[in-house]
């Protein structure tokens, strides 16, 4: 739990650090950890699986693949700490380093240390500097890496549209005072293009807020109504508990 909570917490970082709102589903987290598992390995195998599914749902991610180490997902640099070097009598070393460091000729030591030009430095003697590969955003800490895939597909940006939409609906039931249970009816005002969009969201929207229909077009008169931004545009929606024939209006 304690490698998922930092994992959680390195997760809500990068989404903030990358701009991205935390109903946008993301496709892709990648996550390297100490021994390769949670835990180090102290949990059984179905236990892992469920709290990774966990981290998926709390990050609003597709997938989360664990992976050996975050090495080929970043590009990593190494910066020589010539102070360091100095005051341990290797400035000789300095020419031979600062060459292969130069030329991003290195080797990455099991014990954080690396070996440049022939010569092993040890972890505190060098800084290594990690830069996202393009479409990724990654940060790490005390041994836990984490690799969000930060691009945006059509269908990604559709689906934090369909979310944005809930949210906001439940939003205007609150505002309303309805019962937790009550069945409404919802009307989205919005361009064909939008429409078309969240048309394939319909159906789970509408369970999500315990509508019986969504309807397109204009809220009517007496309904509760929101402006709600969405990616792809500007919308209005409408809610009202449902009317059946015969009823008072």
């Amino acid at each position: 739990m304690s490698d998922l909570r930092r994992a959680v917490d390195l997760g809500r970082t990068l989404r903030a650090s990358a701009g991205i709102k935390v109903r946008q589903p993301l496709a892709q987290v990648w996550l390297a950890l100490p021994g390769g598992r949670l835990g180090g390995g102290s949990i059984g195998a179905d236990d892992e699986v469920a709290l990774l599914d966990l981290l998926a749902d709390d990050l609003n991610v597709r997938t989360v693949t664990l992976i050996g180490d975050g090495s080929d997902l970043v590009e990593r640099r190494v910066k020589v700490l010539l102070p360091i070097l100095g005051q341990r009598g290797k400035g000789a070393l300095i020419p031979a380093v600062m060459a292969a460091a130069r030329a991003n000729e290195v080797e990455y030591l099991a014990d954080g240390g690396v070996r440049l030009g022939g010569h092993d430095l040890a972890a505190d003697e060098v800084e290594i500097q990690a830069t996202p590969r393009p479409g990724t955003a990654v940060a790490a800490d005390d041994g836990i890496v984490m690799v969000i895939d930060t691009t945006l597909t059509d269908d990604l940006r559709a689906e934090g549209d369909a979310r944005e939409l809930t949210r906001a609906l439940q939003d205007l039931r609150r505002q309303a005072e309805l019962a937790l249970d009550a069945r409404i009816e919802v009307w989205l005002e919005a361009g064909v293009g939008i429409v078309a969009r969240l048309e394939p969201y319909r159906d789970t929207v509408a369970t999500d807020v315990l509508a019986d229909v969504i309807h397109t077009g204009a809220p009517p008169d007496g309904a509760n109504v929101a402006d709600v931004a969405l990616d792809a545009g500007g919308a209005r929606i409408g809610l009202r508990v449902p009317r059946w024939p015969g009823t008072a209006r």
